[in-house]
């Protein structure tokens, strides 16, 4: 038998519950607890987030994206239009054209953000519940579709069950004639179907409108070509692989992955995630420290036990490893205790929803549990532990025995 194990446990589950140092311990083993609980459920909370922000501005986005070095457009006769028909890696490309135009349906207006894209960006994509009323289809005979953001959608006050045969008029700054408020010929004014709604994300849905690239052409009378180019890659590609291949080949023109193209939002969150990371590892930090008080108390409440057992033969080691070993169990079974709450609390949550969000784009707080995540969290807690039950033992054992 173990002794130092077996005295360790003794001390640790001693019946005197009304011991001032095993309540002492019973706080350490409570703030552990609380704490660990409370990181791995705050790390799954920003994961959550992430996920949700990645799955709402990812949908229908491009893996890669080409923009002009200098200038605003990309001209039709570029090389990189002859590349990447013989990139054999990529599924298709669709040349864009964005631009602000003016949108009027019957005595409303609004402004907003006019995508024009090849049709088959949009009919590959599976729209499922994001497109809540008409089709994808963005050209259909001679017919000139738009499909409208939900918010613009409201904002123009277009009913859902509108027969689709009201024209919404488009205006947009002529480029060949002069601006001016008194002359309305200085806009230009075409008329679209309406062929749908949408809903992607918050910032869109209020903000865009989508048409086909020859229809964004008349609209803006763009002859320079486009503002830049989306390209859509075949599954189990190597983003980075043809991202390089694409870059040497074409030095006057500037290629970002979708991360690269909403860095900002990623780079928020994960801010965020760290500092609050930071914040609750302090907290773990001075819970331990309660563990080096209840460890270091229980050493002075013990000193005639430690005489006799040194009496008995037993060496300074042995002393240090029952109180290290104790302080130990107090460290890890609230670690271990806390996180496991804490995932269990977190699949709660993916299961029932039970934690709902008011005037959100969601209903509910998203959560995502990832094993690397614990992981490192238990390398922090196992380290935190070890040091704050290694400490008292070290530093007071000896002063004792030689006192």
């Amino acid at each position: 038998m173990n002794i130092s194990n077996f005295i360790a446990r003794r001390y640790l589950f001693a019946k005197k519950s009304r011991n001032v140092i095993n309540l002492i311990s019973f706080i350490s083993f409570l703030g552990l607890l609380v704490s660990a609980a409370s990181l791995i459920i705050i790390l799954s909370g920003f994961n959550g987030i992430q996920k949700y922000v990645e799955d709402v501005y990812g949908k229908f986005a491009a893996e890669l994206y080409v923009y002009p070095k200098t200038g605003k457009y990309i001209k039709e006769t570029d090389l990189i239009f002859q590349n990447l028909k013989e990139t054999n890696e990529i599924h298709y490309f669709s040349k864009v054209i964005e631009e602000t135009a003016l949108l009027k349906f019957e005595n409303k207006w609004v402004t907003c953000v006019i995508k024009g894209v090849d049709p088959k960006t949009y009919n590959i994509k599976n729209w499922g519940e994001n497109l809540l009323e008409g089709n994808a289809v963005l050209k259909e005979n001679e017919l000139k579709k738009i499909l409208l953001g939900y918010g613009v959608q409201n904002e123009l006050q277009i009913p859902f069950n509108e027969n689709f045969s009201n024209p919404i008029k488009v205006f947009s700054i002529s480029k060949e004639k002069k601006l001016s408020l008194q002359n309305k010929q200085s806009l230009n004014q075409n008329h679209l179907i309406f062929g749908g709604v949408y809903t992607i994300n918050p910032e869109l849905d209020y903000s865009s409108a989508i048409v086909s690239y020859e229809v964004a052409n008349e609209i803006f009378e763009r002859k320079k070509g486009a503002n830049y180019i989306e390209i859509f890659l075949k599954e189990n590609e190597d983003l980075l692989i043809i991202k390089n291949y694409l870059t040497e080949n074409n030095s006057s023109l500037v290629f970002k992955t979708h991360e690269e193209n909403n860095q900002l939002i990623y780079a928020a969150n994960d801010t965020e995630k760290w500092m609050v990371l930071a914040v609750l590892i302090f907290v773990l930090i001075l819970s331990s420290f309660t563990i080096v008080a209840s460890i270091t108390m229980l050493i002075i409440d013990k000193k005639k036990d430690i005489k006799s057992l040194i009496a008995l033969g037993a060496n300074p080691n042995t002393i240090k490893k029952i109180f290290f070993k104790e302080g130990l169990m107090i460290s890890y079974f609230g670690s271990l205790g806390g996180l496991l709450i804490g995932a269990l609390i977190c699949f709660m949550q993916i299961k029932f929803h039970f934690l709902k969000l008011e005037n959100a784009a969601i209903d509910y707080w998203p959560v995502l549990v990832k094993a690397k995540d614990v992981l490192m969290l238990l390398v922090i807690l196992f380290t935190t532990g070890f040091v704050s039950a290694y400490l008292p033992g070290k530093l007071l054992i000896r002063k004792l025995l030689h006192s």
